[in-house]
């Protein structure tokens, strides 16, 4: 992952995509896959945005079901049965269990269940149970639900680091020849006649600007795709709708993932068990500040304790170890409830909206069908660049798969002197790749230790996010690389020692380091604001 931006100002691209969520990097790969000469910039980091503050969740969208989006559901169904095959590192099945409390609810939820299994007639995971009221509290001890009456019990999947599912699209364009930049930032657009032909990109780790040639240019840019399309046409007028969900990490509450149904509006929300703790989630708001700084406020927090608490009594504001939040940049329209605007995703062509050559726009969509979004999009290109190539992604596996039988976990722990623990942790986050971290432990002993007491992430890891996954700040280790910033510490006591791992490599400063540290921790402040009763009340 070779970031050169002098190497780059001296090419001409195919296709420019500005954004590196989940979506911007599934279109990067699906290009490299296809033979286009592509460049990926993102001006923070690659899931920065609304894909590191997702539910963590590879789902059809049972909800969307009384929206009567069909078509949103079946696509997703499809593309869950993709991410086991070209994932199963990453990706792994998850039982959601739904209280019913009322008779005519578990009608309801019957001829749901049925319809959504019916939209999902290829999977490979379980079908869907009924549970009594005495099975179910035999499934959830602790569940406290005035008349249940019983429950049902569904699979869909989780990605428990949906920060590496959208590493690995980049490693993946990368292999393929792509060209990649994290900490770039998109700062123009030039066109010749009615034509870009030109991007200007800030390396913002050094303040140097590069113009770059291209004939296609993929604004992917999530929540900040209005103020990117802005830059190239003044005073437009906003094409998404911005709207916030937020979330609670807690002790663990469940033994299942829940899916609930909030009493003050009747809003979807889940309770799901990840890596030994429990996520509360989510909310559905309109958002119209800093993309930059969204973050919970003591309103966000106050309506999901509440709701939880009406399901498992015992949890307390005290129990909540952080927040996170992310911007859901929606296609539909501005009117009426944030819940109930679609989750599909929209394609504009500008040459045919505003006359300009050689930009598209895509809004919208989830994590669960990005690989399709990005196969459209990049159809798309290929058709307006007169390529014929065919889409390869559904085929081809990330490169941290397969993931490691068992018996070879436990055949590393023992060879490298780690506790199997360890190993099975790297390879939930690795993948095969977990020999690359394991090949670097064994080079110094001092790569074996863990990072803090709080995750099992060792000082490898380290090494490896720095040399190998283009990580250029802690945060980039502690958020995006790892899970130490993901455990209740939020990687507040590793900080030191990333910054002093990282600094030996990139050959930082103490005053570099000192500064790296500060950032991070100012930066995760914002997920403890309401804590220390300093949150906005908006």
């Amino acid at each position: 992952m070779k970031r050169d931006f002098n190497a780059f100002s001296r090419e001409t691209f195919d296709l420019v995509v500005v954004g590196g969520g989940i979506i911007g990097t599934g279109i990067a790969r699906d290009a490299a896959l296809r033979g286009l000469k592509t460049l990926l910039v993102e001006k923070e980091d690659f899931s920065y945005g609304t894909t590191s503050g997702s539910t963590r969740l590879i789902h059809g969208g049972l909800r969307y079901l009384r929206q009567f989006e069909f078509h949103l559901v079946r696509q997703d169904m499809r593309e869950r049965e993709v991410l086991l095959k070209i994932a199963p590192h990453l990706v792994s099945p998850l039982p959601f269990l739904i209280p019913v409390t009322s008779h005519w609810e578990r009608i309801v939820m019957s001829l749901g269940m049925r319809l959504y299994d019916l939209l999902s007639f290829d999977k490979t995971l379980p079908s869907y149970r009924h549970f009594s009221r005495r099975q179910t509290l035999e499934m959830e001890p602790d569940l406290k639900l005035d008349g249940l009456v019983g429950s049902y019990l569904y699979y869909d999947c989780q990605v428990a680091f949906a920060e590496r599912l959208c590493l690995e699209n980049v490693l993946c364009a990368a292999e393929h020849g792509a060209s990649v930049a994290n900490h770039a930032r998109f700062t123009g657009v030039m066109k010749s006649g009615d034509a870009v032909y030109r991007v200007q990109v800030e390396d913002t780790l050094s303040g140097e600007v590069h113009r770059i040639a291209t004939h296609m240019m993929v604004n992917a840019a999530g929540p900040w795709m209005d103020k990117v399309y802005g830059m190239l046409n003044t005073g437009s007028k906003p094409m998404m709708r911005r709207t916030k969900g937020i979330h609670l990490l807690t002790p663990k509450i469940s033994n299942n993932a829940l899916v609930l149904f909030a009493h003050a509006d009747g809003r979807l929300f889940f309770v799901i068990p990840w890596e030994g703790y429990s996520i509360i989630g989510t909310t559905d708001t309109d958002y119209s500040d800093d993309s930059d700084t969204v973050h919970a406020d003591a309103g966000d927090v106050d309506y999901l304790l509440t709701e939880a608490r009406r399901v498992f009594p015992g949890v307390k504001k005290e129990d909540v170890f952080y927040t996170f939040a992310g911007l859901r940049a929606l296609a539909g329209s501005a009117e009426g409830s944030a819940s109930n605007v679609t989750r599909g995703h929209k394609l504009i062509d500008h040459e045919k909206v505003d006359g300009t050559k050689g930009f598209i726009s895509v809004i919208g969509g989830k994590i669960t069908g990005f690989r399709a979004i990005s196969q459209e999009v990049t159809d798309l290109v290929c058709k307006k660049l007169g390529v014929n190539a065919v889409c390869t992604t559904a085929q081809t596996p990330l490169p941290g798969a397969p993931s490691v039988p068992q018996k070879e976990i436990e055949q590393a722990a023992e060879e490298n002197n780690l506790p199997v623990e360890t190993v099975d942790h790297l390879n939930n986050l690795y993948g095969s790749r977990l020999y690359q971290v394991l090949e670097l432990a064994r080079s110094d002993a001092g790569g074996k230790q863990t990072i803090c007491p709080h995750s099992p992430d060792i000082v490898a890891q380290i090494w490896h996010a720095t040399r190998e996954e283009g990580a250029l700040t802690i945060s980039d280790f502690l958020l995006r690389r790892g899970a130490n910033g993901l455990a209740s510490c939020q990687g507040l006591d590793a900080a030191e020692t990333v910054a002093r791992e990282m600094g030996n490599i990139l050959k930082w400063s103490p005053e570099e380091q000192k500064r790296q540290v500060e950032e991070y921790n100012s930066y995760v402040s914002l997920a403890q604001r309401f804590r220390t009763g300093t949150a906005d009340k908006k």
